[in-house]
């Protein structure tokens, strides 16, 4: 078993008891105290679990990490991420970047000729040298913490548009759709999806661990998920059922054979 794949149903298991201990998890996944270890710190370390005396707990409230704080998690994932998603710009598309420090590392391989819209001043910011972007950023109000731009300006803004690809990020992604953690950003995801001929979420691995929040899209809104790890089976058969297609072997994606 995959350890994303246990992950997910630790939690699913911590859910419903509240608390595990190490012996607990070790147990009921038939696995070396060694892999429970790392499984409880990389579910601490996603601010998906309090550690404990022996074990693992809920947090009262599960709090996401601000964009700064994002920004300086898995990186070299991010990357991967990113580089994967440029190579399906074509030379002249109109492209949304989304505010998402896992869309930003599509900038480091953007080398086509092409229109780029985006609510993330941190995107034009890091395109501003690239001469083969045309550059335009939404206007509306500034949200300080999460660093985008949202409202009603920017909702106008983005209703006379047709992109040909959009590149999303994302909070959550479960059985049902694709989730974010404000009611203001979901809204500006879900027009962007809708005004969008191909639609690509960038989700890193612990994305398909978290609670959902606010909904912007249905599974088969989008056309494409690229990720570094195999999700849950659950995950998998959505994404298949609603013709969403998923990458997450970037080696086998290009036809390494190693």
């Amino acid at each position: 078993m995959y350890q994303e794949e246990r992950l997910y149903q630790i939690l699913n298991l911590l859910r419903e008891r509240k608390s595990l201990s190490k012996q607990e998890i070790m147990e009921n996944f038939q696995i070396s105290r060694d892999t429970a270890r790392r499984d409880i710190i990389c579910l601490v370390n996603e601010g998906l679990a309090l550690r404990t005396h022996g074990g693992i707990t809920l947090p009262t409230i599960q709090i996401t990490p601000g964009y700064k704080e994002r920004a300086g998690l898995q990186l070299d994932k991010k990357n991967q991420i990113g580089k994967m998603a440029a190579a399906y710009i074509k030379r002249g598309s109109v492209c949304y970047l989304d505010s998402s420090t896992t869309v930003q590392y599509i900038c480091n391989y953007i080398k086509e000729k092409t229109t780029i819209y985006s609510n993330s001043i941190d995107i034009i910011e890091q395109m501003q040298d690239n001469k083969n972007a045309e550059l335009h950023i939404l206007g509306g109000k500034w949200n300080t913490e999460d660093r985008y731009i949202y409202g009603s300006e920017a909702l106008a803004m983005l209703d006379n548009i047709h992109f040909d690809i959009a590149f999303l990020g994302t909070t959550s992604v479960t059985e049902d759709g694709f989730y974010t953690c404000g009611n203001e950003d979901a809204a500006i995801k879900r027009l962007v999806a809708r005004k969008s001929l191909f639609v690509c979420v960038l989700a890193d691995s612990g994305k398909f661990l978290f609670q959902p929040s606010f909904k912007f899209a249905k599974l088969n809104d989008v056309d494409i998920v690229l990720t570094t790890k195999m999700p849950h089976k659950s995950i998998i058969t959505a994404l298949a059922k609603a013709n969403c297609s998923l990458i997450w072997n970037f080696n086998e994606a290009k036809g390494d054979k190693d």
